[in-house]
């Protein structure tokens, strides 16, 4: 298996995932690897954003870094 190092990640944020893991009786790391699998399943389930972060989300939890990526303004159409 791969293994990966996120480098700048705020403190905050690694406790709010730390609380979020606890919560769900998994450790970080666990948690941390089914974010990264959930974000990384095929473009289709990708596609029913902002639903898809139902599953994803507890009550209360920050959604900016779910956001994050889908803050960018949309490309303009081709009217030529």
């Amino acid at each position: 298996m791969a293994s990966i190092t996120i480098r700048k990640l705020s403190q905050e944020t690694k406790e709010r995932l730390r609380q979020q893991a606890s919560r769900r009786g998994c450790s970080l790391e666990a948690l941390a690897r089914s974010i990264l699998d959930a974000a990384t399943v095929n473009t289709e389930q990708n596609s029913n954003f902002p639903y898809n972060l139902i599953s994803q989300v507890e009550p209360g939890e920050d959604l900016e870094p779910y956001l994050q990526d889908h803050d960018q303004p949309a490309t303009p159409p081709d009217l030529r």
